[in-house]
């Protein structure tokens, strides 16, 4: 087997990144001039502009930084504003995981993503790790080198552990029932409903 290099990183593209800061830049820039252009208190509409810049500035730091890194230690990973390390010692498996489909409307989620899986059977999602980073084909292959990263720190001889099979078996289950509840029609309503009460009350307000 061809040694896999290290370390290896899986980082948010660029071209994502300033997608979405144009998108939340406009959005934002939009709110603010309504809100300059009322005739509101100077120093609600003060409070509010810094308020708003500071959300802004703090959601460009954080973006860019998910990330997923590999090295001889362990994996790195970094969701949203948390970082933690996996050392290879604690990692049970890694596994290609296809979530399940929403109960309704259309997947917002990669169709593959990559699970580092613990000895307690719980997933830790690897960032960045997924064909809408990578493409199909560098997908499949960073995939497979990450496996065969932990198959050589594995011990000689190892073998499943069945308890570990059915902790995550049931892991697995549970979290499948709560997308599938997270994404029903009744979540839905109730999130539709809230987004317009949001809606009314700032037009009320504004």
């Amino acid at each position: 087997m061809r040694e896999v290099s290290l370390p290896r990183r899986y980082r948010t593209t660029t071209r994502k990144t300033v997608t979405v800061a144009w998108l939340a830049g406009l959005a934002i820039a939009a709110f603010l001039l309504k809100t300059w252009i009322e005739p509101f208190p100077l120093w609600l509409q003060t409070t509010t502009t810094i308020v708003c810049a500071a959300v802004y500035v703090f959601a460009l730091c954080v973006a860019p930084r998910t990330f997923t890194n590999v090295d001889g230690e362990g994996i790195c990973l970094r969701a949203v504003v948390r970082t933690r390390r996996l050392g290879w010692a604690d990692i049970y498996d890694i596994r290609t995981v296809t979530p399940p489909s929403p109960s309704v409307g259309e997947r917002a989620t990669p169709a593959r993503v990559v699970y580092a899986y613990r000895s307690d059977g719980r997933r830790v999602l690897l960032p960045n790790l997924d064909p809408n980073e990578l493409g199909e084909e560098r997908f499949s292959r960073e995939a497979a080198a990450l496996r065969a990263l932990l198959e050589e720190r594995r011990a000689p001889g190892w073998v499943p552990d069945p308890r570990v099979e059915a902790d995550i078996a049931q892991h697995e289950a549970r979290y499948a029932k709560r997308y599938r509840a997270l994404t029903g029609r009744i979540s839905l309503t109730l999130f539709v409903l809230v987004v317009l009460a949001v809606i009314i009350t700032g037009t009320t307000i504004f």
